[in-house]
C-alpha cells in the first residue's frame, strides 16, 4: 500500500515543485533583465528576458541584481531610470565613444581600440545619504568579480559624463562647432615670394597690376575711397596710382598699381585704350642734394580706340563730379594720346606746371624714389602671400579632415558588420548569467559593453 501510495503522491510532489517554481518567479518578477536585442528590421530595442538562474551569496547578501545590460553608451543612457540607484560598469574604447561627425587625429588612432573600464555611480532622484554606502559595496563587489583590474570612476551626470569619458580615453579637445583642435605645428617659413629681387613690379612679374593681383590672391580689394587715401599718403602701400570709372555718385576703382608712372603709362596703352577714365598718380623724386619731393598728377583719360558716343557723353557728364571726388592735385594730364604717354612726357609736363627749380626733376630721380617705395611695398605683398598661404593651408586641412572622416566611417561600418553577430549571441548568453558571471565575461571579447546593477536601498522609517 505504501508503494501504491507513494506512486499516488508523486504527481502531487511534482505539482508542489511547480508551484514553488511559480512562486519563486512571482517573488522576483521585478528582477527582469533588460537586454538589448535586434529586431528583424535591424533596429535595437530594450526587451525583457528571463531571470538568471544562478545567484551568488555575495549578490544575495547585498541585494544586488542585474537591471540591464547592452553594447553602447547610448543604450546605457536610455536604460537609466531616475527612480532607481545603479552601479554600472562600462567597457568602451575611444573609437566607440567618438561620434561619427568627429574624426580622430592620426597621432592617437593607434590607441583608439584599447578597451577601458569605467565605474559609473547613478543615484537618480534618490537621497545620496541613503545610497552612498550601497554604491561603495557594489564597487567592491564589481572589482572582486570583474575581468578588468582597473576602473576609472565616473559620477553620472547627463550633461558632461560623455566628456569625462572622452577626456579619460585621450580624445582631442572639441570646439563648439564640433571640430577637433589640432596642435599648432612650427614649420620653417619658406621664402617662396615672387618679390625677392629689387624690382618688385607686380605688372612686370605677373602681368597684372597690384589691384588685379590682390583680387587673385585674397579675392578682395579696398574700396575706391580707401585706395585714393593710400595714393595720397607719402609712402602709401601698395598703391601709388589709381584709375576710376566715370561716375556722378562715387569712386569706382577700375585699376590701381604700385610701380608708379612707368607702370601706369604701360597699363593705359595695353589695357584701357578703348575706355574713358579718371585717376590720380603720386609722383616722387629722390636726390642726394634735395632729399624727397612729391607731387600728385590728375588723369583724364580718353583712349584712342574709344569711339563710343555713350562713353564720351558719360565722360562729359561725370567730369566735374569726378574732379571734386578725387580732390586736389599738383597738375592734370588730359587729352594725351596713348602713343605719347611716357615717363619722359610726364616729367616734362610736371616741369611746365610746377616749380621744380630747386631740385632735379628727372626720370632717374623718379626711379630712385620708386626704389625706396619698393621696400614698403615688398612687406605689403609678403603679408598678402602669407594670407594666401593660410587660406590654402586651411582648405587643405578641411579636405584632409573630410577624407580622414570618410575613411574612418567606412572602417567603423566594416568593424560593426563583423561584430554584429558576436554582439547578438553575447546578449543571449548574458541573459542567462548572474551578475557575478556577467562581470567576469564583460570585456573578455574586447568588444564594448555595459551592465547596470540595481541597488536595493532601504527607506528610512
Amino acid at each position: 500500500e505504501s508503494e501504491i501510495k507513494g506512486e499516488d503522491e508523486s504527481p502531487s510532489i511534482e505539482n508542489e515543485e511547480k508551484e514553488e517554481i511559480q512562486s519563486d518567479k512571482g517573488e522576483v518578477s521585478d528582477m527582469v533583465l533588460k537586454a538589448g536585442t535586434m529586431k528583424e528590421s535591424g533596429e535595437e530595442e530594450l526587451t525583457e528576458s528571463s531571470v538568471p538562474k544562478e545567484k551568488t551569496k555575495d549578490e544575495t547578501n547585498m541585494g544586488v541584481k542585474v537591471f540591464a545590460f547592452g553594447d553602447t553608451f547610448d543604450e546605457l543612457k536610455k536604460a537609466l531610470d531616475s527612480g532607481k540607484v545603479f552601479f554600472g560598469i562600462l567597457a568602451t574604447s575611444l573609437e566607440e565613444m567618438m561620434s561619427d561627425e568627429i574624426s580622430l587625429p592620426t597621432s592617437i588612432q593607434c590607441q583608439e581600440n584599447d578597451m577601458v573600464a569605467f565605474a559609473l555611480e547613478y543615484g537618480g532622484n534618490a537621497d545620496e545619504n541613503k545610497f552612498k554606502d550601497h554604491l561603495k559595496e557594489a564597487g567592491a563587489f564589481c572589482k572582486k568579480h570583474s575581468f578588468f583590474d582597473k576602473f576609472h570612476p565616473v559620477v553620472y551626470n547627463a550633461e558632461n559624463v560623455k566628456d569625462q569619458i572622452l577626456k579619460r580615453l585621450g580624445a582631442p579637445e572639441i570646439k563648439e562647432d564640433g571640430k577637433t583642435v589640432s596642435p599648432p605645428t612650427s614649420k620653417k617659413k619658406e621664402n617662396t615670394s615672387i618679390f625677392e629681387n629689387k624690382d618688385i613690379s607686380i605688372y612686370s612679374t605677373t602681368g597684372m597690376t597690384a589691384f588685379k593681383h590682390a583680387l587673385e590672391v585674397v579675392g578682395t580689394v579696398p574700396s575706391g575711397i580707401e585706395i585714393l587715401k593710400i595714393v595720397r599718403q607719402p609712402l602709401g602701400s601698395p598703391y601709388n596710382w589709381v584709375l576710376f570709372e566715370p561716375s556722378k555718385s562715387g569712386l569706382i576703382a577700375k585699376d590701381a598699381g604700385s610701380d608708379g608712372v612707368m607702370e601706369l603709362t604701360t597699363v593705359l596703352q595695353e589695357c584701357y585704350n578703348d575706355c574713358v577714365l579718371f585717376g590720380l598718380l603720386r609722383l616722387s623724386f629722390v636726390g642726394a642734394q634735395f632729399g624727397r619731393r612729391q607731387f600728385w598728377c590728375g588723369f583724364e583719360w580718353k583712349g584712342e580706340d574709344c569711339f563710343s558716343v555713350k562713353m564720351m557723353r558719360q565722360f562729359r557728364e561725370c567730369h566735374d563730379p569726378m574732379l571734386k571726388m578725387i580732390g586736389d592735385r599738383s597738375f592734370t594730364l588730359s587729352n594725351i594720346p596713348a602713343s605719347e604717354m611716357t615717363p619722359e612726357m610726364v616729367v616734362e609736363r610736371l616741369k611746365r606746371s610746377c616749380n621744380t627749380a630747386d631740385f632735379d626733376a628727372t626720370v632717374e630721380a623718379m626711379k630712385d624714389a620708386q626704389d625706396e617705395e619698393h621696400r614698403a611695398i615688398k612687406l605689403y605683398w609678403e603679408k598678402m602671400e602669407e594670407k594666401r598661404g593660410e587660406v590654402e593651408r586651411a582648405h587643405a586641412e578641411v579636405k584632409k579632415r573630410n577624407e580622414e572622416k570618410q575613411a574612418q566611417l567606412k572602417l567603423r561600418q566594416e568593424k560593426l558588420s563583423v561584430t554584429k553577430g558576436l554582439r547578438e549571441s553575447r546578449k543571449a548568453k548574458w541573459a542567462e548569467m548572474s551578475a557575478t558571471k556577467l562581470l567576469e565575461e564583460l570585456g573578455k571579447d574586447n568588444i564594448s559593453g555595459w551592465v547596470l546593477l540595481e541597488m536595493k536601498v532601504q527607506e528610512s522609517t
